[in-house]
Formats: structure tokens, sequence, C-alpha cells
């Protein structure tokens, strides 16, 4: 059965303030039925809360809304909750308490050490464990309040990556960054002529000062031009291994969603100020796309299907990509794989397969 997604569409259909984007937000709430999921229970809302001068993430009048919509319900405690950084830095943003209307707490304590251990089973490729955040964790309800926007290694960022990498403690972001990859280096083979590096159209290529090559997956295209160039053939692409960080943040983000019961996690994702590069880089560039509007439902693999199906290529903001970038690929590959030479879906492909939802769904708009 398809997944029923409520749907706020950002552009009005009229110039007056009960038809714009904050009113259909707070109807939009209304509809979700919040009541049976959070009475009396503990809410933990896990969201992107920016870093550095960043100013893209969600508008604090959305989270405040949603923390006020859930108290009505009943909910016994509201949080908002993030990686224990940009907890230091939220109120850059506007994020406090007086503002949210809520506490504001860091994932797995301040020192990052407040965690539960979930091994992966069986184990995919160097990954053997995941640490979960203690405090969604220890929550009773989950609201997975996400900002879409696009991501050098994984194509795109949504409800997934919002637990994935936002969810776990720093030591586990970085066994998952460790699967990135695509390129196979030979240093047998290399001679460091550097033609690599300095063909490289997108500057992901340098040699550290010990002479080993390091390759930015955040920027590489797989344009193989550093694999055409090199004399010596020490450098060769491995097809699809890009997949693998997407496989393994699918994989942290289904050992979270276990720890919740059935109907015990909302996934809300704002398609606003889409922007090329992920809330983590700490800076804001131009939207890439006219705003869409803001998804919701129960299940984090529909919502992560309808997301990419609304961001359309052809809706490309003329001027909004990186100086000197343009798209490339072929025309029927979403707007983020013309970008980022990754395929978005391959998330949805993921959850999917590990049994955390179903890529079918059924919108229905909140006028």
């Amino acid at each position: 059965m398809a997944a029923q997604l409520l749907f706020a569409r950002y552009a009005p259909k009229t110039l007056e303030p009960e038809n714009a984007i904050g009113a259909k937000w707070e109807r939009l709430l209304d509809r979700l039925g919040l009541a049976r999921t959070v009475k009396g229970r503990r809410v933990a809302v896990k969201m992107h809360l920016g870093g550095d001068r960043g100013f893209s993430t969600i508008h604090p009048f959305f989270v405040r809304r949603l923390v006020g919509k859930l108290k009505e319900a009943g909910a016994a405690e509201v949080f908002v909750t993030d990686m224990p950084g940009n907890v230091r830095e939220a109120v850059n943003r506007g994020y406090t308490s007086e503002t949210l209307g809520c506490a504001i707490l860091p994932v797995a304590g301040s020192a990052d050490k407040y965690f539960y251990t979930r091994k992966i089973a069986p184990p995919f490729r160097t990954l053997n464990e995941v640490h979960l955040a203690g405090e969604v964790m220890d929550a009773d309800v989950l609201v997975d309040l996400a900002h879409v926007k696009g991501h050098g290694a994984c194509a795109f960022g949504g409800a997934s990556k919002n637990l994935s990498m936002g969810a776990v403690t720093g030591a586990t972001r970085t066994d998952l960054h460790r699967l990135e990859g695509g390129l196979d280096w030979s240093k047998a083979k290399c001679t460091h002529c550097r033609k690599c590096v300095e063909n490289c159209p997108n500057r992901a290529m340098s040699f550290t000062e010990a002479g080993e090559l390091e390759i930015f997956f955040h920027h590489c295209k797989y344009c193989q031009h550093c694999v055409l160039i090199c004399p010596q053939h020490a450098i060769r692409i491995a097809g699809g291994r890009y997949k693998d960080f997407q496989q393994g943040m699918a994989r942290a983000t289904a050992a979270i969603l276990d720890g919740f019961r059935p109907n015990r996690a909302l996934f809300i994702n704002l398609l606003m100020d889409i922007t090329v590069w992920c809330d983590c880089w700490g800076m804001t560039t131009p939207q890439l796309v006219p705003d869409i509007g803001i998804l919701a439902g129960r299940d984090i693999v529909a919502i992560e299907q309808a997301t990419l199906d609304l961001i359309r290529a052809d809706d490309l903001i003329p001027g909004s990509l990186p100086a000197g970038w343009k798209l490339h690929g072929r025309k029927g590959a979403h707007l983020f794989e013309r970008i980022h030479s990754k395929d978005p879906y391959e998330i949805v492909r993921a959850l999917a397969a590990l049994g955390a939802g179903a890529p079918e769904y059924r919108l229905i708009e909140v006028e």
C-alpha cells in the first residue's frame, strides 16, 4: 500500500497570510494526528542546526511552531537535538530555548560519549558497528526534521542523512565517510608526475607530504580525467563504489529506526533553500531551484522518494551553480546526479532493501 504523505506547497494560491507556507505548515501539523504518537511521551526533534557562516538551515519559525504543536498534542517533553558543536553554535542562527520553545541538547552529550553500540550484521565493507546517539535513542518518539540539500559524496541530504550522520557519534561519522570511494590508486605505479592533480577540473586531488594521493570525493565527479591522463595507468575507476557511502548511511539509519516502535517516528522534509552543498559546510550558496514546500509522513523511504521526485533539473535557477560548474551526464538523470555524479535514489533503494519502508507514495496536498 502506498504511504500517504502530506504536502504543503510553498507557493500560495493568493497573496494572503492564511494561504502562505507558514499557515499551511500549521495546518499540515494539525493533520498529522500528533496526539496518537506523542501524548504522554518524550519527543526528540532531530534537525541540523548548521555552523560557521551558514544561514540556510530551517528557520526557527518552523521549529517553534512544530514544538508548540507537539506540546499541544500532549507530549510530556520536547527537545531539539543535534551534534555537540552545532548545539554550541546554535545561537548564531537564532536557535535558543527561548526562540524554539524547548531545550536544545547535544545528541550524544557534550563530550560525544553518550551512545549505544549496535552491531551491523552482516558487516558492510569496513562498517562493523555504529554508535547511536543517546538522546535520540532514549526518546519515546523521534521527529526527523530535515532540510533538503545537495551533497557531494551522496548526491543529496534529507531525512536519512539527518539521522545516519547526525544522530550518531563523531567516530561513526568518520567510519561512514571511510566508505566513500570509487577510484583506486596504485602507489607502486605512481611516479608523482602530478598530471592527475593538475588536470582535475574539480580540484578533488592532492598529494600529501608523504606522497599519498588524496581524493576529496565531495568534489570528485568521476569524469575520469585522472584515469585517462595518467601515463603510468596508476588510477582506475572502481565503478559504482561511491554507493558504499549511501549503503552505509542506510544501515545506520535503519539501526536508529529499529529503536522505535511502529508509528513512533515522524519524517518531515523541508524543500526550501535547496543548495548545492550540505549544511555541514558552514556556508550558504544560491538555492538551486525555487522553494517547493514541505513533505511529512511516517515512511522514510516514501518521503525520500517523493522529495527527489519533486526536485527537477528543468527548474534549475540560472546562476545557482558554483562558478565554472555545469550540468553533465544524461539529460534524464536527476538534478543532483547531474551536479554531483552520484545517483541520489541509491539511498531510497538501500533503505527499502533493509526493510525501512517502501518507495510508493500518495501525495495529499494541504491547502
